[in-house]
């Protein structure tokens, strides 16, 4: 995500990663590579299971509203509207996208999925969860100043390593989702910097 290029690059990008992810995830075989891939994930220690399912939350829905009211609070009232409908569409896309592969969950696929949390339907690509993520780390991107970006990037990929982690999605489904992301967010204009409102936005404002 460093950098994000310019808009038509970044959702070229996106656009490559969702056909090339979908072309693939339509073969009732899984490839080798995918597997090995996310065996280390869903494989590594239960020690780190709150950790990682608590970042991961930054993919669900509920993440929407709670970032967009945080956007208005401190007075960024332009992107607080971006991050909800932006958010909302990753949302709602990525339950429209998910019957055109028609692949369902790992445990369905591969044996031996550790399932750490009940997981709503059957369907695997695309993950929601890292479209959501995405979508909102990209709209915010432009906004916010670059010692926070880091921190943006590490939570879109603790959430796309956290759904294999849970036994939630394959490879292919996390590169789906991140592509749809980059798509949408590319098609909102950056809020850049706002003037901010009287009171709590004079003090909390980004600049």
């Amino acid at each position: 995500m460093a950098g994000m290029g310019s808009r038509g690059n970044r959702a070229a990008t996106g656009v490559a990663m969702v056909v090339g992810s979908l072309a693939q995830a339509r073969s009732r075989n899984v490839p080798a590579y995918e597997q090995r891939a996310f065996r280390v994930a869903n494989d590594a220690p239960d020690a780190i299971r709150i950790p990682v399912r608590s970042v991961m939350q930054a993919g669900t829905f509920v993440t929407v509203p709670i970032v967009a009211v945080l956007a208005a609070a401190m007075g960024r009232r332009r992107l607080a509207v971006d991050l909800a409908i932006a958010g909302t569409a990753a949302w709602l896309g990525a339950k429209a996208l998910k019957p055109l592969a028609g692949r369902g969950r790992p445990e369905s696929v591969i044996s031996d999925v550790q399932v750490r949390e009940r997981i709503a339907g059957d369907l695997g690509w695309v993950s929601g969860h890292t479209a959501v993520a995405t979508t909102l780390a990209a709209t915010a991107w432009p906004a916010l100043p670059r010692p926070i970006r880091p921190a943006l990037v590490a939570v879109v990929a603790t959430t796309a390593f956290g759904r294999m982690y849970v036994g939630a999605h394959l490879p292919l489904d996390l590169i789906g989702g991140a592509g749809l992301g980059m798509v949408l967010s590319a098609l909102v204009p950056p809020a850049g910097i706002e003037p901010a409102t009287p009171g709590l936005g004079n003090r909390c404002s980004i600049h």
